[in-house]
C-alpha cells in the first residue's frame, strides 16, 4: 500500500494530471469479521404463574450482548446482531425472585429458553387474595352475626307480643272472674229469696189451692236449680280464672325472661359484631399496608430493573455504535483501498500513456525532421523558380525547366500531404 501512494505521489507532483486529498484518511488495520445474528425468546415463570418485569440479560465473557424486560405475557424477544458462536450465560434478574442463570451455553437461532424462578416470599397479589379472603369470611360472620341477631330481635318482640297478649287475656280473665262473682253473689242472694219466699207460702199454705201451690213449688225448685246451676258455673269459671291467671303469670315471666335473655343476647352479638367490623377492618388496614409496603418495594425493585435494562440498552447502543463505527472504518479501508487500486490503475494507464505518448513525439519528431527536409527542398524550388522567371523575361524557353519544377513541387506537396495523414494519425491516438 505504501508503494502505491509513494508511486501516486510522484505521478501527481510529475504530470499534474490527478487530484488528491490533502489529509488522507487514517485506515486501521483491524478487520470486522462479519458473523451472523441470532434471535431468542425467553419465558419466565413461577409455580405456572407468568412474571411480569423480570430483567433478562445474555452475558458473554462478562460482557452483556442482549438485554430486555419480560412482559404481560413474561415473554421477552432478544435479537442479538452479531453472534460468534461463544459460549453465553443466560440470567434472569427479579426483586421478588431468586435469581436464576443458565450458563456455558451455545445459543441457536429462534430458540425459546424457559425459566422458572423460586419466589422470596408471597406476592401481593397472593396477599392481596389472603387479605380478601380472610375479609370476605370476617364479613360472613359479621352476616351471621346479624342474622342472629335480627332472630334474637324478632324473639324479642314475640316475646313482648305474648306478654302484652298475656296481660291482655289476664285482664279479660279477671274481668269474667269478677263477672263470675258477681253473678254468683246474684245466684245466692235469688236463692235467699227462693228461701224466704217458700217459707212464706208455707206460713201461708192455708189459704193456697193446691194448683197454686205446686206451681209455686215447682217455681222455687227451677229457680234453686237455676241458682244452683249459675253457682257451679261461676265456680268452674272462678278456677278457670285462677288456673289461666296462673298461667299468665307463667307466661309473663317467661317473656320477661325471654327479654332479657334476647337483650343480653343481643347486646353480646352487638358487641362481637363491633368485635368483628374492627378485627376485620384492622386486617384490611393491615393488609393494605402490607399490600402498599410491597407494592412499593415492587415499584423500587421495577425501577431498579428498568435502570438496570437502561444500562443495558445504553452499553447496547453503546456496543452497535462501536460496530457501526468499525464497519464504518472497514468501509472506508475498503474505499482507500479501492482509490489506491484505482490510483495504481490510473498509475498504469498514465506511464502507459506516457509511452505511448513518447512514441508519439518520437513519431513527431521524425515528421518534423522530414518537414525540415520538404521546407528545405521548398526553398530551393522557390530560387530555382526565380531564375526561372528571370529567364522566362529575358525570353528564354523555360518551358521544360518550368515542368520539372512543377513535377519536382507537387512530389514535395504530396509528401507534404503524407507527412500531414501522419501527423493527423498521430494526434488521434494522442487524443
Amino acid at each position: 500500500m505504501k508503494k502505491i501512494y509513494i508511486l501516486v505521489s510522484v505521478i501527481l507532483a510529475s504530470s499534474g494530471a490527478f487530484a488528491f486529498n490533502e489529509n488522507p484518511t487514517i485506515i486501521s488495520s483491524t478487520v470486522v469479521d462479519q458473523k451472523a445474528g441470532v434471535d431468542i425468546t425467553i419465558t419466565v415463570n413461577s409455580n405456572g404463574a407468568i412474571v411480569k418485569g423480570a430483567l433478562v440479560k445474555v452475558v458473554a465473557d462478562k460482557t452483556v450482548i442482549g438485554a430486555g424486560t419480560t412482559n404481560e405475557s413474561g415473554s421477552v424477544s432478544i435479537s442479538i446482531p452479531t453472534y460468534g458462536g461463544q459460549t453465553v450465560t443466560i440470567e434472569v434478574y427479579h426483586s421478588l425472585y431468586k435469581t436464576d442463570k443458565l450458563a456455558d451455553i451455545k445459543l441457536e437461532n429462534a430458540k425459546a429458553y424457559s425459566f422458572n424462578l423460586a419466589a422470596k416470599g408471597d406476592s401481593a397479589e397472593e396477599i392481596t387474595k389472603d387479605s380478601e379472603a380472610t375479609i370476605a369470611k370476617t364479613q360472613e360472620q359479621i352476616e351471621k352475626e346479624k342474622e342472629k341477631a335480627a332472630k334474637a330481635e324478632q324473639d324479642k318482640l314475640n316475646a313482648i307480643n305474648a306478654q302484652k297478649e298475656a296481660e291482655a287475656k289476664t285482664a279479660a280473665l279477671q274481668d269474667e272472674t269478677k263477672n263470675a262473682a258477681a253473678e254468683k253473689e246474684a245466684a245466692l242472694k235469688a236463692a235467699e229469696e227462693a228461701k224466704k219466699e217458700a217459707a212464706e207460702i208455707k206460713n201461708n199454705a192455708g189459704g193456697i189451692t193446691d194448683e197454686r201451690k205446686a206451681q209455686i213449688e215447682a217455681d222455687i225448685k227451677k229457680r234453686e236449680e237455676e241458682a244452683k246451676k249459675r253457682e257451679a258455673e261461676a265456680a268452674a269459671r272462678q278456677k278457670e280464672n285462677q288456673e289461666s291467671e296462673v298461667k299468665l303469670e307463667k307466661a309473663n315471666d317467661d317473656a320477661k325472661k325471654a327479654e332479657k335473655e334476647a337483650d343480653k343476647i343481643q347486646k353480646d352479638q352487638e358487641g362481637e359484631i363491633k368485635d368483628a367490623e374492627k378485627a376485620a377492618k384492622d386486617a384490611e388496614e393491615a393488609k393494605k399496608d402490607e399490600a402498599k409496603r410491597l407494592e412499593d418495594e415492587r415499584k423500587e425493585k421495577e425501577d431498579a430493573a428498568k435502570d438496570e435494562e437502561k444500562k443495558a440498552k445504553e452499553l447496547e447502543k453503546t456496543e452497535k455504535e462501536a460496530e457501526k463505527a468499525a464497519k464504518e472504518a472497514e468501509k472506508q479501508a475498503k474505499e482507500a483501498e479501492k482509490a489506491a487500486k484505482e490510483a495504481e490503475k490510473q498509475i498504469k494507464e498514465a506511464e502507459k500513456a506516457a509511452k505511448a505518448a513518447a512514441k508519439l513525439t518520437e513519431a513527431l519528431d521524425k515528421l518534423d525532421e522530414s518537414q525540415k527536409d520538404i521546407e528545405k527542398d521548398l526553398d530551393k524550388l522557390k530560387d530555382k523558380q526565380k531564375k526561372i522567371d528571370k529567364d522566362r523575361s529575358k525570353g528564354k524557353d523555360v518551358a521544360s525547366d518550368q515542368q520539372k519544377l512543377d513535377e519536382a513541387r507537387q512530389k514535395l506537396t504530396e509528401k507534404q500531404k503524407s507527412l500531414d495523414e501522419d501527423r493527423k494519425k498521430i494526434l488521434k491516438k494522442a487524443k
